[in-house]
């Protein structure tokens, strides 16, 4: 039987039998790693900072699963064939991966950069090896079936069992004001929670078209339901558009069009973020029409992100070694009432902690990798949208995570559960150019 991405071989191979692996392993493999980049910080109490400190640094606890999870996954992949990977090796990736290590070695702490690294790199694999593992597009659903029930039926039990523990209260360590109440389920925070469960709806409007209709359809109301219990307006909207953008990519059949309505969409985002802070009169414009022009105060921290990129722009300050440093504890150059910016972990901008980490080269791949190559292998194939689902599943999560990056340092954070889930869209959409999906 053929895996998700068995193929013809390459021009000029010889074709092999393909390994197999029993359908148990796969499936039991493919959701504890579901779950587990999901959310793998379980009903955090937020009225106790060790906790909240340790999945902030890492913990011990983090480190030892994504690492045996790493040992079920490399002896998995290496046994079904190392040569899958291999239309994932392209040149902007290539050099994305080289100037990421390079910035680390040479960061302002070497030692801290390489052990995110690290688990960055881990979290990244273990991704990747979902649409390598799963034996076919069907069994990939059933996967997202199983680790999303265990998350709703988690988070909707802990509503009733142990309310401290997945509700937002008056207790809670955050420095956050006006979220009693809110639904955050087993994740640390309510915003996570938002987000994971727009993924969670994703995932359930492909399990209703692979799987089971009515299966599909429940995962993806309760998924819906929990995430206005939340409270996260962004991740709400962003949904919203993204069922919109694809359902016009599913109608459109024009390649520039299609294009335009990929990028625009973020391109803009980009402008109301970075340009916000850099053009004067994109300020004066938001500050015309917005309500909350300052973006809940992220502008602040923004400025200084920009301002600190201008002391490094070539090699950045290297990966995980900027926030929670003397530098931006003790080096801010905004109000001095506020400590937003001496208590942050990360820039609430993507693309801003690219160039904080790897400088303006990094920024610039990381555009290449997670934008234009992503939009390039979309483009590539004409098939009907509507009627390949697994195309419009990485379609969809691509574009929901795009959308949330020039808010939250997502692309670049394995804690978060939208990491995951681009990484697996990305590599799935490259796949899709070169290896037909089993349906």
């Amino acid at each position: 039987m053929r895996t998700l991405t068995d193929t013809i071989s390459p021009a000029g191979a010889t074709a092999r039998p393909v390994r197999d692996i029993p359908d148990v392993a796969r499936l039991s493999y493919l959701t504890f790693v579901l779950v587990a980049l999901l959310n793998h910080a379980w009903f955090v109490d937020l009225s106790d900072p060790t906790p909240l400190e340790a999945f902030e640094g890492g913990s011990l606890a983090t480190q030892l699963l994504f690492g045996s999870m790493l040992l079920a996954g490399l002896p998995m992949v290496w046994h079904l064939g190392l040569a899958r990977l291999r239309p994932l090796a392209s040149r902007p990736v290539l050099f994305f991966g080289a100037w990421l290590g390079f910035t680390a070695l040479i960061s302002a702490d070497p030692m801290l950069s390489l052990r995110r690294l690290a688990l960055y790199v881990i979290a990244g694999f273990l991704s990747v090896s979902l649409i390598l593992v799963a034996r076919s597009a069907r069994q990939l659903a059933e996967a997202f079936a199983m680790a999303g029930g265990t998350i709703l039926a988690a988070s909707y039990l802990g509503l009733v069992l142990a309310p401290g523990l997945t509700m937002h209260s008056a207790y809670d360590l955050t420095g956050e004001i006006g979220h009693n109440g809110l639904w955050r389920g087993i994740f640390p925070h309510k915003n996570e929670a938002g987000m994971a469960m727009t993924l969670i709806v994703i995932m359930g409007l492909f399990v209703a078209a692979i799987r089971d209709r009515w299966l599909g359809w429940t995962m993806a109301g309760a998924a819906a339901v929990f995430l206005v219990g939340s409270g996260s307006k962004t991740p709400l909207f962003t949904l919203a558009m993204v069922l919109g953008i694809t359902w016009l990519c599913g109608v459109i059949r024009s390649r520039w069009l299609r294009a335009l309505l990929l990028v625009g969409p973020v391109c803009l985002m980009m402008t109301m973020t970075i340009g916000s802070i850099i053009f004067p009169p994109i300020r004066a414009l938001l500050d015309a029409v917005m309500v909350d022009a300052t973006f809940t105060a992220r502008n602040e921290i923004w400025t200084f992100a920009i301002d600190n990129i201008a002391q490094r722009p070539l090699t950045g300050f290297g990966f995980g070694a900027f926030w929670l440093t003397e530098r931006t504890v003790y080096g801010s150059v905004v109000d001095p009432d506020s400590n937003w910016v001496q208590t942050a972990t990360q820039a609430h901008n993507s693309f801003l902690d690219a160039a904080i980490a790897m400088g303006l080269p990094g920024f610039v791949l990381t555009l290449l990798v997670f934008i234009l190559m992503p939009t390039r292998d979309f483009l590539s194939r004409d098939a009907d949208l509507m009627s390949d689902p697994p195309r419009l599943l990485f379609l969809r999560l691509w574009q929901l995570v795009l959308l949330s990056a020039s808010f939250e340092t997502i692309l670049f954070n394995p804690n978060t559960p939208a990491f995951g889930m681009i990484v697996m869209a990305i590599a799935g959409m490259r796949m899709l150019t070169v290896r037909p999906v089993v349906a």
